[in-house]
């Protein structure tokens, strides 16, 4: 499995996945047209040949240029209306040469999570959440890849002009995941064939990639967890992150 995290954060998300056999699909459209064909362009793609996308949730991060793939199936948590498709919770269904898996999320619209397999592999990918039900961990346990929302630091939130009705939001079980409860949460269900972890959706205002960074990796030490064989990078809000077997391509040839 190859991907593309083409943008992430709050100004925009999406993500390009290439399956084994070529297959395209996005996740999420929050960037516009004109930046996915771009960003696709650099790595030899083409958004023409995008035959499927997967919507998380319908806030405009996550949709802006949903008008712009008018033949392209679109698929959804069910109870999601911007789309063609609906997934049933929990149920594994086939999707564009992807096995796909629907996980309901705590936000404060109708939001999902998925879990995608490709062969062999599986990635989480995890983002706008303030709460994921321990229930659910048993879906992401020990996969390869994890994209995984790791938003704010706490501290930094509370320091920001915004309302405090907005911190309450961001802060309670209806928002986004503090770095603190990230780690956690991936020191819970990552093991011995994870290969990969990006922690995502970072906010602008409330984070830096250092901070996201550095916790996760106090985390870890404090629960004497061995991530000495697994990459742990931060998905941008700008520049595109190549992974999955991308990212050992990169190390062959750099």
């Amino acid at each position: 499995m190859k991907f593309i995290i083409l943008a992430s954060g709050s100004k925009g998300n999406s993500t390009l996945l290439i399956s084994n056999r070529g297959d395209l699909l996005l996740i999420d459209v929050g960037i516009s047209y004109k930046e996915i064909k771009e960003k696709m362009g650099k790595y030899g793609y083409d958004i023409k040949d995008v035959k499927s996308i997967l919507i998380t949730h319908e806030h405009v991060d996550h949709i802006k240029s949903i008008a712009s793939f008018p033949e392209v199936k679109k698929y959804a948590l069910e109870g999601i209306s911007v789309v063609d498709g609906c997934l049933k919770k929990y149920e594994e269904q086939e999707v564009e040469g992807f096995y796909v898996r629907a996980l309901p999320l705590s936000h404060d619209v109708k939001c999902g999570g998925f879990v995608i397999r490709d062969g062999n592999e599986q990635l989480v990918y995890i983002t706008d959440t303030g709460y994921f039900n321990h229930k659910n961990e048993q879906y992401i346990k020990n996969a390869d890849y994890y994209i995984f929302e790791s938003n704010h630091n706490v501290e930094m939130l509370m320091e920001t002009k915004r309302p405090f009705y907005i911190k309450s939001r961001i802060l309670g079980d209806e928002g986004h995941l503090n770095n603190e409860t990230a780690s956690d949460l991936l020191c819970d269900v990552i093991g011995d064939k994870t290969k990969q972890i990006y922690l995502a959706h970072l906010s602008l205002e409330a984070n830096t990639k250092e901070l996201a960074l550095n916790t996760f990796y106090r985390v870890v030490k404090e629960r004497e967890i061995d991530i000495s064989k697994i990459v742990v990078r931060t998905a941008d809000q700008y520049m595109e992150i190549a992974g999955g077997e991308y990212y050992e391509e990169t190390l062959v040839s750099g």
